[in-house]
């Protein structure tokens, strides 16, 4: 009997085999070579990129998550293992998309820059007066109406990396694509080409969003294996049967907690959070409203995941009005307290 809601470890979901991913996963299909290969133009180091970043950062980004759940993996003689691996290739829900729109990667990948070319050449039209008097532009290459020629091309050429079908396709996922915890094995696989791709169409550095994507990935890792004080984890089918939003949400949310603190050390990886956010399905956006300014956010949120996880919570609902109701008495003990 099939659940009444998305569920988040559903057998269709690519990451949820006992076995990691399948043999289409880990095939250099015609596709994955035919972006390595645009990837290799576009920057030949995406994949020095990732690794370096997270060797820089995966146990910081561990640190953090443990201090901000209070959940550990490792509890006595109890250590559970979760591996990350840096692996080429792309998930099945990205390279589908991308087989119908190879063409597109090109431009999706040169967007930012384009829309950088259109800002530059409405300077140099609104300043070309000006700039006409200086010497050393005598005799001027072009004219005025020259450089609104192609301004009008490079805009229109911005307009259409906006609406590609690629763009929209993208944002109707509702499966991690740049990285993946394969929650039955327990692993986590990080996707470089995936990452290389959409770190240029958002127009963030590489290292900026490999951060992102290992903290929300390790953040799903310890709310299913963290143990808490009582020494509990996330029984693993009421994990996998919990509902797409409540397993989203949480990684984002703890993904965002990591980018604060880690916006003194690196604030790339802020702005990265916020603009992939822009670019997901909305189960990826829940979050925004669970906490308030001016509240104990991480501590509501906190103690709402440890019940949802003892009760086998599995339907949204249920999980927020969990969330509303620590919201309700931790605020009313706060105000006490005063």
């Amino acid at each position: 009997m099939s659940e009444p809601y998305s569920c988040w470890g559903s057998k269709d979901r690519y990451y949820a085999g006992r076995f990691g991913a399948g043999n289409r996963e880990q095939r250099s299909s015609d596709t994955v070579c035919r972006v390595i290969d645009i990837l290799a133009h576009y920057d030949p180091d995406i994949q020095g990129h990732v690794e370096r970043a997270f060797k820089q950062w995966n146990l910081i980004i561990r640190d953090y998550l443990r201090t901000e759940m209070a959940l550990r993996l490792s509890v006595g003689d109890d250590a559970q293992a979760v591996p990350v691996r840096v692996v080429a290739g792309l998930p099945h829900p990205f390279e589908t998309v991308v087989e119908g729109n190879l063409n597109d990667i090109w431009l999706l990948l040169n967007g930012p820059r384009i829309a950088q070319t259109v800002d530059g050449l409405r300077l140099i039209e609104g300043c070309y007066d000006q700039l006409a008097g200086h010497a050393t532009l005598q005799p001027l290459p072009t004219t005025k109406e020259e450089v609104q020629h192609v301004g009008v091309y490079a805009e229109r050429l911005a307009k259409l990396i906006q609406d590609l079908p690629l763009v929209s396709q993208i944002r109707k996922i509702d499966q991690d694509i740049l990285g993946a915890y394969f929650f039955r094995v327990p692993r986590i696989d990080v996707y470089w080409m995936a990452i290389g791709i959409i770190a240029a169409t958002i127009g963030v550095s590489v290292e900026a969003l490999t951060v992102v994507v290992i903290a929300h990935e390790l953040a799903h890792a310890y709310t299913h294996l963290g143990r808490d004080i009582d020494g509990d984890r996330w029984d693993t089918e009421a994990f996998a049967h919990a509902e797409l939003r409540i397993v989203e949400g949480l990684a984002q949310f703890y993904a965002g907690v990591v980018c604060d603190k880690l916006d003194q050390r690196m604030p790339a990886a802020k702005l990265a959070y916020e603009r992939l956010l822009e670019l997901q399905a909305a189960p990826y956006r829940v979050h925004r409203d669970w906490t308030q300014q001016n509240e104990a956010g991480g501590e509501i949120v906190r103690v709402s995941m440890i019940q949802a996880r003892s009760n086998g919570e599995k339907q949204y609902e249920a999980f927020r009005r969990i969330l509303e109701w620590h919201r309700e008495n931790l605020n009313r003990g706060k105000n006490t307290r005063r």
